[in-house]
């Protein structure tokens, strides 16, 4: 089992528990031991067979019993215990957003509902009104949340899939026969969900390749194997392909399998009108509705030499307007991940975040950067433990006395104060009295009041950009993919709104969020706007997840320069300095 596998089974014990109404304090111990093995640097099979899991910051030993026993069999006591009077549909319920634990028990003690599609006809029903605390407006949002869910079923998180795409890839070039292999499809195109994964790899024994790859263990089931192609099955359902292809039409079939549909009909558009034909085998001529020689094939750049076109990026690849563009040598000069020199919004356990700012300083320096922002969240939002007045003047000491330290030790690295301040009911901004010059930065972001109107929430928004208190706006529309959606907003008023005033936009680079989305980063550059992509990390392992939002810049058409934490802090500093006068 890899640590993800014993995290996710840790948390769902948690969950049981919770709706056994079991003790408080033996629920928080399991989510705390979740998150514990999801933070490990090393495989806890590691610290298993090594008898160091209790070294581990929380983890008991009464949780190692069940992780070694995760480990050794694959299977908990404690969770078939609980299944036996709460069933694992419960569980599927709980994926659901906004429906916890508490909800699922009272569901189930009251009517008995232990499936997705029970809470469904429940809520259509309108049975769901007879229980305490739940109205028709539950009901409403209960609906829209299941449709949500559904969605998920049918595609994955890019931050998912992506690992796994690229753990497959690698044993593929591994393999002696292998030549070469690369990922296709949406995932090389970096879309923020995916369906299938598509695999390409060329050889010449493709046969004895795909028996191979048939037999790993990453596949949980085996739909088709044949000479050259194999279809399985991932663990969580998710289909995989591989094509084993002749060498002289890798680059073709690379091209035809990344896509976009959209964006190979244009190709084969324009390789007709040059008496050419294209497809996954390579660009052919063509004369007279006959086939003829083999043209290109046996690399991208080959395929779109041959049709007087520049290489693209697979993230441009959408029909979006690039053809003509690398027809008239306007193709972008895509953001980089080496361009990235910090991250603009972390969390540390002053809030929500899990970690000490100077570990979220330490990791930032081991990525390279040369400086960082810490903003933890703002007094409002209670639930995340924002800081009041008193407690960000402390959380200010420590930053001097970190950049002190970090001086002493010689380096040039330096900690920037920030805030995620909330954009409260009537636009103003959550920053505590006395507090703004203390700041070198603040972020405004919305985490509370998504119910009400498109206007209401437009015009809050466009009053916090207006006041001068906001250096950039975080997850601007507050979407959580396959899970919630953008809350209503009139986004281009808003894309105005920071144009006008000089306020930056955030990509936000959790793979769960993803916002901006690509076609709002590229119509804000378009406007004038500045970007920011950060993380929104709550612990160091999440501060590697920046390149999910330079992939999500890619597909925006975003250069560097337009990102302003690719700047040297000199010139950061002297945007802010200049926003504040």
């Amino acid at each position: 089992m890899t640590n993800q596998d014993i995290s996710r089974e840790l948390e769902e014990i948690a969950d049981l528990l919770e709706i056994a109404e079991a003790n408080p304090f033996r629920i928080r111990s399991y989510r705390r031991a979740s998150e514990a093995v999801a933070d490990l640097a090393e495989e806890a099979a590691t610290l298993v067979a090594e008898d160091r899991l209790t070294e581990v910051p929380g983890i008991g030993k009464g949780i190692a019993a069940v992780i070694e026993q995760l480990v050794t069999t694959g299977v908990s006591e404690d969770k078939e215990a609980l299944l036996v009077d709460y069933p694992a549909g419960l569980l599927e319920m709980l994926r659901i957003s906004g429906f916890g634990p508490r909800k699922a028990a009272v569901v189930y003690r009251e009517l008995g509902i232990s499936t997705v599609d029970d809470l469904e006809a429940a809520a259509e029903s309108e049975k769901l009104q007879e229980l305490p605390g739940m109205g028709a407006k539950t009901e409403e949002k209960l609906l829209s949340a299941i449709a949500d869910y559904r969605r998920g079923q049918e595609r994955a998180l890019l931050g998912d899939m992506l690992p796994v795409a690229e753990m497959l890839v690698e044993k593929l070039r591994q393999h002696p026969d292998v030549i070469a292999a690369e990922y296709a499809g949406s995932t090389r195109r970096c879309r923020e969900t995916v369906g299938d994964l598509d695999l390409l790899a060329t050889s010449d024994d493709p046969a004895a390749v795909c028996q191979w790859f048939a037999g790993l263990d990453a596949l949980e089931q085996v739909i088709m194997a044949g000479d050259t192609k194999v279809s399985g099955r991932l663990s969580g359902g998710r289909q995989v392909d591989l094509r084993v292809v002749e060498q002289q039409s890798f680059g073709a079939a690379l091209q035809y399998f990344t896509g976009s549909m959209q964006h190979n009909v244009r190709v084969r558009e324009r390789a007709q009108k040059m008496n050419l034909t294209v497809n996954e085998y390579g660009v052919f001529e063509f004369h007279d509705e006959t086939k003829g020689d083999m043209v290109a094939g046996a690399t991208e750049e080959e395929v779109y030499a041959a049709l007087g076109l520049p290489w693209m990026a697979p993230e441009l690849r959408e029909d979006r307007g690039e053809i003509a563009a690398a027809e008239e040598g306007r193709l972008p000069d895509l953001i980089e991940l080496s361009d990235i020199c910090c991250d603009l919004q972390m969390h540390s356990h002053y809030s929500d975040g899990h970690t000490t700012i100077e570990q979220m300083a330490r990791t930032c320096i081991a990525l390279g950067y040369q400086y960082m922002g810490i903003t933890d969240h703002s007094q409002a939002l209670r639930v995340a433990n924002g800081l009041d007045a008193e407690r960000l003047n402390a959380q200010h000491e420590e930053v001097l006395e970190l950049n002190e330290k970090l001086e002493a030790e010689g380096s040039d690295f330096v900690v920037l104060h920030g805030l995620e301040a909330d954009i409260l009911s009537d636009g103003a901004v959550d920053v505590p009295d006395g507090c703004f010059d203390l700041l070198d930065f603040v972020i405004g972001s919305l985490h509370q009041g998504f119910s009400t109107d498109a206007d209401r929430i437009t015009g809050r928004m466009v009053t916090a950009v207006e006041s001068g208190m906001i250096d950039f706006v975080g997850h601007p529309t507050g979407r959580l993919l396959l899970a919630r959606q953008p809350y209503g907003l009139h986004l281009d008023q808003l894309i105005s709104a920071c144009a006008e005033h000089d306020v930056a936009l955030e990509i936000n680079a959790s793979p769960q969020r993803l916002d901006l989305d690509d076609v709002h980063s590229r119509r804000a550059v378009e406007q004038g706007c500045k970007l920011t992509i950060n993380t929104d990390a709550h612990d160091p392992q999440m501060l590697h997840s920046m390149r999910y939002g330079v992939m999500q810049a890619r597909r925006g058409w975003v250069e560097a320069p337009t990102v302003i934490n690719t700047w040297p802090l000199a010139d950061l500093k002297a945007w802010l300095a200049a926003r504040r006068k």
